[in-house]
């Protein structure tokens, strides 16, 4: 199985379908929040599952939860925005979230900036924005090897 997280697309079209393009095959897309219409935008280019959280410019996203839980590729992770966790300011409430789901990872967005860092046992991990972004456009790809996650930042 393969996973691809993104972030913070702002309605940028193009360059959210160029970054798919460029990624090729997936099992499922993640997300995280501010700019999801734009996956509905590119439906018909992603034949994959596709799974979405609210970030704070989705609006009227009032049908989107603030967080999700999936399983995939032997891991559990927590999947959010991140604003609504203060991921500005630090990432404790994010780790705490998380593992109060029975997460050992947490992906986020919000902050426009690539990171990957380990909090009190969760790794959290964020793709950047494709929609502005600061420190270059990336995602998280997924995938399983020996029944573990591996997980890795692509540099788009």
């Amino acid at each position: 199985m393969r996973i691809i997280v993104i972030s913070d697309t702002h309605g940028y079209h193009a360059r959210m379908s160029d970054c798919i393009m460029k990624l090729g095959d997936f099992d499922m897309l993640v997300h995280l929040g501010d700019g999801y219409r734009d996956v509905g935008t590119e439906r018909a280019f992603i034949n994959a599952d596709v799974v979405c959280v609210g970030g704070n410019n989705d609006f009227s996203s009032d049908n989107l939860p603030d967080f999700r839980v999936i399983d995939a590729c032997g891991a559990r992770i927590f999947c959010t925005h991140g604003h609504k966790y203060g991921v500005r300011e630090g990432l404790q409430g994010l780790a705490a979230a998380a593992k109060l789901h029975g997460c050992c990872y947490a992906f986020y967005g919000h902050t426009h900036l690539i990171a990957d860092d380990t909090v009190d046992g969760v790794r959290c991990m964020n793709p950047g924005s494709i929609g502005y972004p600061l420190n270059g456009i990336a995602a998280i790809e997924i995938t399983e090897s020996c029944g573990k996650p591996e997980f890795r930042v692509v540099n788009l």
